[in-house]
């Protein structure tokens, strides 16, 4: 057997990203391969930035003439030197600052060289899969065992030592060993890394835009020092979050100390359920959760369902938009909210309580929405852009939006219902962020106009129809308030549902996976 109880235990400091009532300490099986791979580079400036700066050096050029040199668009051009001295990377005479003669150096510096490293990487040992992460030394837990064989973890002060029993699923059966391609290795360094900057992103409060380009590596500089893996256990925990909204649900900590980890939970639970390793995993959150005994089983299956609904919509909000999207928590309670509701939905389909529901699912999709504006409120002022709109003349305010949406890569014209939100309402929108849907949209798309760094304006390239989907939905939601209307149904709802995800990650600029 390749896992036993004297198997190393590693331990990276695992941690919660938030506060807990219960935990219970777990070992995860993976092979370890030691290799040699190359080092991520966060790179500030993009391949075009990069040669303008380059050129920039030499002296000043006007935008037409590097635009002739790089074979690319005045327009965009312009667009480049302007975005570059909003950096600060160049001064007002289009000259390189310090700042931007750094950062070329840096760039240089790193297309000319490609640092490899060796380190770890982790399998897991059914289905061959990497864990998307990558370490450059192992770190052992402190131990003792029991009288049964088994270790317990040591914590605290050599005077005052605490002792943990961790779970240890043994024993491990049905497990496989083949060796990782080199693709896929640089896929788990540059997962670890993205992992990083999303756990430094939280923990830092740093206003400056960078971008983020990663040169392409020579896969032939990738190797394996050892060939075969060694087998290790990696040290997390379980627990149950302190907050009450989520105190029905369980969370496991990354084994590498990024916080949660969505992907190892989901994963969990596929092993939980087709796993044989697994069989006592169930029943050990069950007694973390505390079932409740036969007399009130009424109440424990009410939990129950209470635990799943809540448990399937955070999967499913952070499968669609990834782990990023808890940087926005209000934003990402609300999408949760959504898919709670959508799943209560889906769940009394062929009940007369359904459209009740459904009704509920458009209230909270368009909350999202309008909680996303809010958001990019903050970073794109909305003020005063309502001044160019006319109090009274909605002809006048129909054929300026249309304009404006048009000029951006719109589909127009845009519906009557959208265009003739009033001044006023715009104006609450704008100035005081209150309001609905509509007026939160177009004071975005007035403050749009004048910003060509404004996340409306990617959206407008990349999903021109965007501005109709966003209206419908707050159509919909309009009609299903009124009694008259013919009650709603789940093929309604859906594509709602998908436009406000694709809306979100457009706007945030995160993955969405349908």
């Amino acid at each position: 057997m390749s896992f036993k109880k004297e198997t190393p235990i590693l331990y990276f400091k695992p941690r919660s990203s938030t506060r807990w009532t219960k935990r219970q300490y777990l070992l995860l099986p993976a092979w370890c391969y030691r290799v040699v791979a190359p080092r991520v580079h966060e790179r500030h400036v993009n391949i075009l930035e990069k040669a303008v700066l380059g050129m920039c050096r030499i002296g000043n050029f006007p935008a037409v003439e590097i635009s002739e040199k790089l074979e690319i668009g005045s327009d965009l051009a312009a667009l480049i030197i302007k975005q570059l001295s909003q950096k600060k990377l160049l001064d007002n005479q289009g000259l390189l600052t310090q700042q931007g003669l750094n950062i070329l150096e840096k760039e240089t510096e790193i297309l000319a060289t490609q640092d490899m490293v060796a380190g770890f990487i982790f399998q897991d040992p059914w289905t061959g899969e990497l864990l998307p992460r990558f370490v450059e030394r192992q770190e052992y837990a402190e131990l003792t065992f029991n009288n049964d064989g088994f270790p317990n973890l040591v914590f605290g002060t050599t005077g005052k030592p605490d002792y943990r029993r961790a779970y240890m699923p043994l024993p491990v059966e049905n497990i496989i060993k083949t060796q990782p391609s080199l693709q896929n290795i640089l896929q788990a360094v540059r997962q670890h890394d993205k992992g990083l900057r999303y756990r430094r992103d939280l923990e830092e409060s740093d206003d400056e835009e960078t971008w983020t380009f990663e040169q392409v590596p020579n896969l032939k500089r990738i190797s394996f020092i050892e060939e075969e893996p060694t087998p290790v256990w990696l040290t997390t925990y379980i627990y149950l979050p302190e907050n009450s909204l989520s105190a029905t649900t369980w969370n496991i900590c990354d084994p590498f100390g990024l916080g949660d980890s969505p992907w190892l939970r989901r994963r969990l639970e596929r092993q939980i359920n087709n796993n044989s390793t697994f069989r006592g995993f169930q029943k050990l959150i069950q007694e973390m959760i505390g079932k409740q005994s036969e007399e009130g089983k009424n109440n424990s299956d009410f939990a129950e369902f209470i635990r799943f609904v809540h448990n399937e919509s955070v999967m499913k909000v952070e499968k669609k938009l990834t782990l990023e999207i808890r940087r926005w928590q209000s934003l990402y309670n609300n999408l949760v909210a959504m898919e709670r509701t959508y799943i209560e939905a889906d769940l009394l389909a062929g009940s007369t309580n359904v459209a009740d529901k459904l009704d509920d699912v458009l209230v909270k999709a368009q909350k999202a929405v309008e909680s996303l504006l809010l958001t990019i409120r903050e970073a794109y002022p909305t003020d005063n852009s309502w001044k160019i709109l006319s109090p009274s003349d909605r002809e006048y305010n129909r054929n300026l939006l249309n304009q404006i949406a048009g000029n951006l890569g719109f589909i127009t014209p845009l519906s009557k219902s959208l265009v003739d939100v009033k001044q006023g309402k715009i104006k609450s929108a704008a100035d005081y962020g209150e309001g609905s849907l509509r007026s939160h949209l177009l004071a975005a798309l007035l403050t749009t106009r004048h910003d060509s760094k404004h996340p409306l304006q990617l959206v407008a390239q990349n999903a021109p129809e965007m501005l109709t989907r966003l209206d419908n939905l707050a159509e919909l939601r309009d009609k299903s308030s009124h009694f008259s209307y013919q009650q709603l149904t789940l093929l309604e709802v859906s594509p709602q549902i998908s436009t406000v995800y694709e809306f979100i990650a457009r706007m945030l600029g995160i993955t969405y996976q349908e």
